[in-house]
Formats: C-alpha cells, sequence, structure tokens
C-alpha cells in the first residue's frame, strides 16, 4: 500500500505540475482580456466560427493542461461550448509519449490522431447546428473599463492570477491524487477484464472510464491497447472522453458547473459514436 501511495503521489506531482505553466498562462490571459480589451466580444463572436477546428488542433497537444485550460476559459465565458467539446475530444493527455514508447506502429499513430481530430471537428460543428447560435456568457457584454473585473484584478494583477492558479492547482492535486490510489487499488489486470475484450460494446465501456477525470486514464488506455486488450475504436472512444483535469476545472467552477451536464454528455455520445464506428471498419 505504501509503494502504491509513493507511485501515485509522483504520478499526482508529475501532472500537476505540468498543468501549472498553461494555468498561469490561461489565468494571465483571462485578466488582461477583462481588463484590457473593449473589442473582446466581437472578436471572439467572428472566430467562433473557426472555433471546433481551433479546439480540436488545441486538443492535439499531448498535455494534460490544455483540457483544464479549455475549462478555465469556458467557465469564464470566453470559449463557446461547441469549441469545449472539440478540445475535450482531440485531447489524448499521455497518449502519444506511451505510444511512443511502446514501439507502436507510426501508422496506427497517424491514424488514432487523425480520427479523433476528424470526430473533434465533426462534432463540435454538429453541436454548432444543434444549439445553434448559443453563446457564452462574455460574448455578449462589454468589458467595463471603469466598473469592477473578474480573475482577482481588484486585488491587482498578480495575487489575482497566482491566486487562482493555486486555488485549481490545490484541487487537481486532491482529486488527481485519490484517483491515482484508487486505480492502483483496483489494478489494471482486474480493469481489463472489465474492459470486454473483443466485444462491440468494448467502446462504450472504454468512454465511460474515460469520463474518470484523471490523466493517468490516458496512459492506462493506451497500455491496455498496446497490450492487445483494446481495439483501435474504443482507444479513441476511451481517449475522447478524457478530458483529464478538464472535467475539475469544469465542475470546480460555479458558472461551469451550471453547464457541465449537457458539455459532459456531448462529449461523450460523440466519443461512444465515433468509437463504433472506428471499432467496425478499423483493422486494429
Amino acid at each position: 500500500m505504501i509503494h502504491a501511495l509513493e507511485h501515485a503521489l509522483e504520478h499526482t506531482l508529475t501532472d500537476v505540475l505540468q498543468a501549472i505553466p498553461i494555468l498561469l498562462i490561461v489565468y494571465a490571459l483571462l485578466y488582461w482580456i477583462e481588463n484590457r480589451l473593449r473589442s473582446t466580444p466581437a472578436l471572439l463572436e467572428k472566430s467562433a466560427e473557426f472555433g471546433p477546428v481551433v479546439g480540436a488542433l488545441a486538443g492535439l497537444v499531448p498535455q494534460c493542461g490544455f483540457s483544464a485550460a479549455a475549462s478555465a476559459l469556458f467557465a469564464d465565458g470566453y470559449l463557446a461550448p461547441a469549441t469545449l467539446v472539440a478540445v475535450f475530444l482531440s485531447t489524448s493527455d499521455e497518449a502519444l509519449p506511451v505510444l511512443l514508447s511502446d514501439g507502436v506502429p507510426g501508422t496506427q499513430i497517424i491514424v488514432l490522431f487523425v480520427s479523433k481530430f476528424v470526430l473533434a471537428v465533426a462534432g463540435g460543428y454538429v453541436l454548432k447546428l444543434i444549439w445553434g447560435k448559443h453563446r457564452n456568457q462574455n460574448y455578449e457584454i462589454e468589458v467595463d473599463m471603469d466598473g469592477g473585473c473578474g480573475c482577482g484584478c481588484d486585488s491587482g494583477p498578480v495575487r489575482g492570477i497566482l491566486g487562482r492558479t493555486i486555488e485549481t492547482v490545490l484541487l487537481l492535486f486532491i482529486i488527481t491524487f485519490v484517483l491515482e490510489v484508487a486505480i492502483h487499488v483496483i489494478g489494471t489486470d482486474r480493469l481489463a477484464t472489465l474492459m470486454l475484450k473483443d466485444s462491440i460494446f468494448q467502446p462504450i465501456i472504454c468512454a465511460i472510464v474515460g469520463l474518470i477525470p484523471s490523466c493517468a486514464i490516458s496512459v492506462l488506455l493506451t497500455q491496455l491497447y498496446t497490450s492487445g486488450v483494446l481495439s483501435m475504436g474504443s482507444l479513441i472512444a476511451g481517449l475522447s472522453t478524457g478530458a483529464g483535469f478538464g472535467y475539475m476545472i469544469l465542475l470546480g467552477n460555479e458558472n461551469g458547473r451550471k453547464k457541465a451536464l449537457p458539455i459532459i454528455l456531448a462529449t461523450f455520445i460523440l466519443a461512444v459514436v465515433g468509437g463504433l464506428i472506428a471499432h467496425i471498419f478499423l483493422p486494429f
């Protein structure tokens, strides 16, 4: 048990420390937007047409912090719902390093990431059509240069940005550590048994597992794929719901929590559909 705790602590520290620089940048950007840019709503509205593409590209970066950053932007009203879902769908966290270290053929790696990118873009635009011209809160307001502001600006930029970052990091650390311990207690072998190998239902199971808000899930799913337990379609489904820290930030923020259910449900449904299609048609 002590070994499991040490291992969980090591993984937790690694994941959270990697996320800190990105969170600092995002909260600094939010501070700047909320206090300097009068034209922000108009710019965001014009760029929203390309949101799913930009979100899908951002999500492809193999880093846990990007989904958290996207959730923070969404919770503060600077990211459209369809764009956030696109980020979640394309996110793969640590899948790429694991695939490369295990010597997986380049063809399979390319198929995986191209499939997730196409799913994220297509899913994002489908959601734009379904949700119509739904706008997040700060698409509809002007930035007040003389009044109050967000991101802790009343206490100064450094204190405000660092305060939000520290609060988020503490949340990530606690939840990630608990989940890491739980994964070690359950065991990889037992999880593999629960994955219904060679079953058409496997992508659905993987999509459910991917909803667990931990970057460790991407490593687990990828290792199960390289060991032959999962199909490519199942890996796509699991990684597409595996938004890691993104769910934590979404549920940990009052504004994000109010809109979390449709975001998570849409991500899950699209991930399952994409995973099932890939499970049926891809040879690996």
